[in-house]
């Protein structure tokens, strides 16, 4: 259940703000959103001289302690390699690189994938298969806190398919404040000649967050 008060702060178009985007900041709460990603953007680390975090994300803080839950549906017409978009947590540190996670559609090996990447230090990064593959190009994602641990699902119809378990989340002393959003990034150009510097557009819908 969501509190009043949360869902009052979650709505307030002040509570909301954008990194690397200078779009006008819009609320996702009761309303879609379409992100225009350019290429050359994404968010990933898999060495500490390569923190990489440049995709548009449009976020919220709440106090950590107080997360529940955040899920949303993503749909676009994917089509270059690492085309994505989905939801992001980030867990900022005074003087420390971030930690984060994100969910969301990946576009790989010539088709859209499930895809999940934790960053503590460094990136991994899992791909798992759609959940309806006559409409690859949508799904419902969502983010749950399970004591210290987060659980990352796929929502499929009134069920929910793990696909993963992040152990450090919320363990040994946790940030007090997290960001919770929604992102797009393309990662590649593309190829066809004169479209090198097209942007994607990504729609985010029903976008929630729950709280204590």
């Amino acid at each position: 259940m969501v509190l009043a008060t949360a869902l009052y702060a979650s709505k307030t178009e002040a509570s909301w703000k954008w990194m690397n985007h200078d779009a006008p900041v819009s609320s996702p709460v009761d309303q879609d959103v379409i992100i225009h990603t350019p290429p050359d953007t994404d968010i990933w680390r898999p060495s500490l001289s390569k923190d990489n975090f440049t995709a548009p994300y449009l976020y919220t803080q709440i106090r950590t302690s107080d997360f529940q839950s955040v899920s949303v549906t993503v749909q676009a017409n994917w089509r270059t390699l690492f085309d994505q978009g989905g939801i992001a947590i980030t867990f900022p540190q005074d003087n420390a690189p971030i930690s984060w996670i994100k969910a969301g559609i990946e576009y790989t090996d010539g088709a859209p994938y499930l895809g999940v990447v934790a960053t503590e230090k460094l990136s991994d990064w899992s791909l798992s298969p759609v959940s309806n593959p006559s409409d690859p190009n949508i799904a419902t994602f969502e983010i749950a806190r399970d004591g210290t641990d987060a659980w990352v699902y796929v929502v499929e119809g009134n069920s929910r398919r793990p696909l993963r378990q992040i152990t450090w989340a919320f363990n040994e002393n946790p940030a007090e404040f997290m960001h919770v959003g929604i992102y797009a990034a393309k990662p590649t150009r593309e190829a066809e000649s004169g479209h090198e510097f097209d942007k994607l557009a990504v729609t985010f819908k029903s976008f929630a967050i729950t709280t204590k």
